[in-house]
């Protein structure tokens, strides 16, 4: 999830209990290819909306998405186009370090019942502190 998170980061997730997440919300699902390991991802899509990457951006139904989070990191990778249609209660979820990260582009929409909780902060380090990798 780099540049917004990195390894060793620690998190405060809060469980969504009866809730819903939003766009742009930093969640933690099971992945949906190995149900034991826990995965950090980005909402970008909700439930009936269509998401589409295509020229190396997001859109969703059919509008340009803004993802200012990305800092600088292309939001597709390649010129291909490719499209999804969430159904009532599927989300689509994106890395931020698209390059390296599996996610909706390769396992497909989650459903509402694998995303257990929504990233509320990071504890440490403070935004502030410097990674200097030591």
């Amino acid at each position: 999830m780099e540049p917004s998170y990195r390894s060793g980061d620690l998190l405060l997730v809060r469980p969504l209990g009866r809730g819903a997440p939003a766009r742009g919300d930093v969640v933690v699902l099971r992945n949906p290819r190995e149900p034991e390991a826990r995965d950090l991802k980005r909402v970008v899509g909700l439930p009936g909306e269509s998401v589409g990457l295509a020229d190396g951006s997001l859109y969703v139904d059919g509008a340009h998405l803004p993802e200012p989070y990305l800092d600088g990191l292309p939001a597709s990778l390649g010129l291909e186009r490719r499209d999804w249609t969430l159904e009532d209660d599927e989300y689509f979820v994106l890395s931020d370090n698209r390059a390296r990260g599996t996610d909706s582009r390769h396992f497909g929409p989650v459903r509402r019942s694998v995303i257990v909780g929504k990233v509320w902060c990071r504890v440490w380090p403070p935004r502030g502190l410097a990674r200097t990798g030591r």
